[in-house]
Formats: C-alpha cells, sequence, structure tokens
C-alpha cells in the first residue's frame, strides 16, 4: 500500500506560521503516516513535535534545512538533514552561528529599507519570530506595516537578489552544510533542486558528500519528477520528498504529505534508520 510521507515542513520555530502540535494535527487529518520537521537552522520544535506525535499515534522524526551560501548557484542551495543526532558535539551550537548570522543579514535588511523611506525597525521583525530570523520575517512586518500584501509582494519589491532590501545570504557554504549533518551521523539531501543550478552544479554537491536530493518535492512537473528521479537513482543517492509546507498566511500552505510507493517508502526509512 502507499504510504502518505512529508519530509519537509516549516513551523514558528523557523519561517511557518504552525506548531509542531498543529503540524502534527494536520498531518493527522492529511492521512500523514510519516512527518519529519524541517526548520530552518533549528531543532528546537522537538520536543513540542514528539509530544503532539505521541498523542496521536503518528510516526514523527526530527530534520533540519540549512541556508547555504556562496557564489552562483551555491547562494541557492538549501541542504536537508535526516536521521542527524541532535546532541553530536558541537551541532546545535553551529546552528546557533547560523541563527547569529541571519540576525544580522536581518538588521541589515531593514537598513537597506529604512534608507528607502519605509518605516520598519528591527525590533517588529524581530517580534514576528519565535527563534530563526529570515527575510519571511521582515515581509510579514512589511505587511503588517501596510506596505504590502503578501510576502510574496514582498519578495517581488524589496527582498529577492536585485532589489533594493536584499542581502546576500550569510549562511555556510554546502560543503560546510553537508559536512555538519554528516558528522552528525546524518543524511545530508538537497532541497528543491530546481533552485539549485544545472547539472554540473549539481555534480559539485555529490563531491563534497550530498547523499539524496528531493525529488518527489509538492512543486515539481511530473517532467522535474522524472528528470531529478533518473538523476538520483543514476548515482545511487536517497530520493526524498515533501510539501515544503510552511503554514496559512504564507502563500505556502500546501496539504501534507507526498505520496510514496512501498518501495519508495522503504528506502527512506531504511537510510533515515541508518543514520
Amino acid at each position: 500500500m502507499p504510504k502518505r510521507v512529508e519530509l519537509h515542513c516549516h513551523s514558528i520555530y523557523s519561517d511557518g506560521t504552525l506548531t509542531p502540535a498543529e503540524l502534527v494535527a494536520r498531518a493527522v487529518k492529511s492521512g500523514v503516516d510519516l512527518l519529519v520537521l524541517t526548520d530552518h537552522d533549528s531543532i528546537s520544535g522537538a520536543a513540542d513535535l514528539f509530544a503532539a506525535a505521541a498523542g496521536a499515534n503518528l510516526q514523527a522524526r526530527l530534520g533540519i534545512e540549512i541556508n547555504c551560501a556562496g557564489e552562483g548557484a551555491a547562494d541557492r542551495v538549501h541542504i536537508l538533514g535526516y536521521g542527524f543526532r541532535a546532541d553530536a558535539p558541537g551541532f546545535a551550537e553551529r546552528l546557533a552561528e547560523f541563527r547569529d548570522r541571519r540576525t544580522i543579514r536581518a538588521k541589515r535588511i531593514v537598513e537597506n529599507l529604512r534608507a528607502l523611506g519605509i518605516g520598519i525597525d528591527f525590533e517588529q521583525v524581530r517580534a514576528g519570530a519565535f527563534e530563526t530570523l529570515g527575510r519571511p520575517h521582515v515581509a510579514d512586518a512589511l505587511r503588517r506595516l501596510g506596505v504590502v500584501k503578501s510576502r510574496k509582494e514582498a519578495f517581488e519589491r524589496f527582498l529577492i537578489k536585485g532589489k533594493p532590501g536584499y542581502v546576500d545570504s550569510m549562511g555556510p557554504s554546502p560543503a560546510e552544510a553537508i559536512a555538519l549533518i554528516r558528522d552528525a551521523g546524518g543524511a545530508a539531501c538537497l532541497a528543491h533542486p530546481q533552485t539549485a543550478g544545472k547539472e554540473n552544479e549539481l555534480e559539485e554537491l555529490l563531491r563534497v558528500g550530498l547523499q539524496g536530493v528531493e525529488v518527489l518535492y509538492g512543486g515539481h512537473t511530473p517532467s522535474q519528477i522524472r528528470t531529478y528521479g533518473d538523476w538520483a537513482a543514476s548515482r545511487g543517492l536517497l530520493a526524498c520528498g515533501g510539501s515544503d509546507c510552511h503554514g496559512p498566511g504564507t502563500g505556502r500552505d500546501e496539504r501534507l504529505g507526498i505520496e510514496y510507493d512501498e518501495a519508495a517508502y522503504g528506502a527512506v526509512m531504511e537510510r533515515i534508520e541508518a543514520c
């Protein structure tokens, strides 16, 4: 029988709008068999996730998504981690460092916006975030101020590369992100590969230890699923996937879960449990 699996979703601990418990409730309603929480640079939702999942009789695991920085396609690379040891030496400390860098970036974005005459301050951005800061929190602050009507509008007018509020990512390199996850005993997988560059750029990620690719991404077309599936299979990579749900009000409020056949589900579970 097919399984419904969610390997990529976000809570209030990063740029989502649902608590881990609310994600669990939504997963149960959607018929999800396995839910993995992958907040950006944060594992702080773990206790809430596992407590809610135990009460709902749902399989739940803790994951991570790390946004990378670098030249060319590297600044569009996001690395998902599964099956890592959250208590591995230095792991939580490096994530805290990444969050600190995000705070610096957010402050610089606010400075850019203020230079445009927009009456925004950093505390208005910080007030909308539970832990990990990101551009979506700046977008939400702009929406609350009435400058824009949605996150999408905020990004298109101010926050994407080439727009006046943009500041380059200050995250780790893809190689550093992959090494951090693998050193903690986990599997490092490429999120939404359509944003991560051309095939030669993806091959570079293999050379620095990539172990999987998000084939069954909620935003992929059937053609993209075939293309990335063939690429992953030809290189012995784990084919993972999820909705990338961020919750209500984000413009990314997809139904949780992707359908996996029994073989694909078994491969995912084997890799996660083996880490």
